[in-house]
Order: C-alpha cells, then sequence, then structure tokens
C-alpha cells in the first residue's frame, strides 16, 4: 500500500465520485479510478460500491474512513513542520570569517545584499578557527590561507590576495621612542605580542624569529584589539596593510614581503546554486575585486 493512495481514498469520499476526487487533487479521473482499485487490491477488501450515479462506501470502507483522516492529518503536519525548517533553514546563511574580514570586506556592503534579498538572515560566525562546512557547521566561509581546504562536497575559488603584512607604531610612540625600519631593529623595541590561533600563524612566527628577546607590552588575539593597542601607542605590532594602510593614526615602519596569503571563498557545494547564497557570493566576488587595492595593501593615503 502506498501512502498516497489514502488521498485518493479520502478525495472520493469528499467528492462522492473519481470525477470530483480528480478535481479536488488536480490529477485526471483515470489516476484517482486507477489509485483506488490498487489500494482496494493491496487491503484486499472493497471500499466502494460503483454505480452510475458515483461512489459509494462500503461497510468496510466506512470504518477505514477515520484512519485514513487521522493518517492523512499526521502526513500533512510532518509537511508542514518540514517546510517551515527548510524555509527556516533557507533564510539563514551561516557565514564565517574572521574579525578583519567581517569588518572590512563584508560588512561595509551587507545592506546592499540585505536589500536585494530581505528575507534572508545573513549570521556572521566571526572566529580565527576553521568551521568544517562539510559537517554542516557553516555554510560560506571567506578565509585568508596558503592551504586550500579539501573535500568533496566544497567549492572553492580564489577571489584574491590578502597582501602584505607590515610593522605599525601609533603616532604617540613614534614621538616616544622612534620607530623600527628594519627587521633587525624589532629588538629593540616594545612589541604587541598575539594569542590564541593568532601565535601559530607565520607573522606571529616571523617576528618571533626576528625579536625573541624584545619586550612584550601586552598580547591578544584579535587584529582589531592588536590595532587599537598599537593606536594608542603602546607598541610595535605587525598588522595587514589592509588595516594598516586605512588607520590615519598609525605609522608605517617597514613592510613584510614575505608574508602573502591567498584569499578563498569556500561554499558547500550542495546549497551554491541557490538563488540567495549565489548572489552571496557574487557579491562578495564583486566587491572583493573592486577593493582589491584595499585587500593587497596598496591603499594610497591622502
Amino acid at each position: 500500500m502506498e501512502w498516497g493512495d489514502l488521498r485518493h481514498f479520502l478525495a472520493v469520499v469528499r467528492g462522492g465520485s473519481t470525477l470530483a476526487a480528480a478535481k479536488l487533487l488536480g490529477v485526471n479521473q483515470t489516476t484517482v479510478a486507477r489509485r483506488i482499485a490498487a489500494l482496494e487490491q493491496a487491503l484486499g477488501e472493497t471500499l466502494f460500491e460503483r454505480s452510475m450515479g458515483g461512489y459509494r462506501l462500503t461497510g468496510f470502507g466506512r470504518e477505514m474512513v477515520a484512519p485514513a483522516e487521522r493518517v492523512a492529518a499526521e502526513v500533512e503536519a510532518f509537511e508542514r513542520l518540514a517546510g517551515q525548517r527548510s524555509k527556516t533553514r533557507d533564510s539563514i546563511l551561516r557565514v564565517t570569517t574572521n574579525e578583519t574580514i567581517a569588518d572590512l570586506l563584508v560588512t561595509p556592503w551587507l545592506g546592499d545584499y540585505s536589500e536585494k534579498f530581505p528575507g534572508v538572515q545573513v549570521e556572521m560566525i566571526v572566529e580565527d578557527r576553521q568551521f568544517d562546512l562539510e559537517r554542516g557547521e557553516a555554510d560560506i566561509a571567506i578565509r585568508a590561507s596558503n592551504t586550500r581546504p579539501e573535500g568533496e562536497r566544497l567549492v572553492v575559488r580564489n577571489i584574491g590576495n590578502w597582501g602584505m603584512w607590515a610593522v605599525y607604531a601609533g603616532r604617540s610612540y613614534v614621538a616616544r621612542c622612534g620607530k623600527p625600519y628594519t627587521a633587525e631593529e624589532l629588538a629593540a623595541h616594545t612589541l604587541i605580542g598575539v594569542a590564541g590561533r593568532l601565535a601559530s600563524l607565520e607573522p606571529e612566527i616571523w617576528k618571533q624569529a626576528r625579536a625573541a628577546g624584545a619586550r612584550v607590552h601586552s598580547a591578544s588575539s584579535s587584529i582589531p584589539n592588536i590595532t587599537g593597542t598599537v593606536r594608542r601607542g603602546h607598541g610595535v605590532g605587525i598588522l595587514p596593510c589592509m588595516v594598516g594602510e586605512l588607520d590615519p593614526d598609525l605609522e608605517l615602519c617597514f613592510t613584510v614581503d614575505e608574508l602573502h596569503y591567498q584569499l578563498m571563498l569556500i561554499t558547500r557545494a550542495e546549497i551554491r546554486k541557490l538563488p540567495h547564497v549565489r548572489a552571496f557570493n557574487d557579491f562578495v566576488v564583486t566587491r572583493s575585486a573592486a577593493l582589491s587595492h584595499i585587500i593587497e595593501g596598496r591603499v594610497k593615503r591622502a
């Protein structure tokens, strides 16, 4: 027995004929008659007495109406709940990235996307750790890395070069202590350190190799927080040029040419063709191209 046969059974009960049932269900009359016959064969009982005037329930048929209605009600509740969950899922787009990319690349144009898709809520998961998209921890990731993620259920696209890094100092620090012009001079200055996942990345490894004995004022796991600490003159810090060159209160000491990353857009393969996902990715690609001079640290100060 197929569950769909019960829908045809109830439609005939309500309509009184296969023609009326066909109109209720939006199918042809032959289909209704065939489904009723299939249901009767599966049950081994006759549900209706056929006549020129229509279909009339047999005694067995009358007994089956109430159970069939209960099954139909449960199926409708199941479909309604599944539809609500699907709608909720599709109306929330979970995007993971780090603070710097979120603040400087995504947030400035997020309003434009929301105007085009007002029913979609973009949920920004701003953390340095890399979420597992294949396990559904997020839908889209924007990452700066030199390691291309692997996975059959991932679509990866390079959207730019996460450009140069450089050593910066706040104006008040420079007025008090001067600034380093080379890596060899770093050890003579007070540094702003990093903590958490940032401590394992190439910029910190590079800095430790060249200024292992330098005084460290404080450490943070947040690039924006490190930027603010440097801006206030507490020490010298290494920052992405897209951050440092946009801050008028920071002075460039020197660039670190060997530090570069690829900026990657990563999407779960099964959702990449959904209209709101494709639109979001198009926004990211277009805005990344327009802001390439900022992303790559080629900002010219006024």
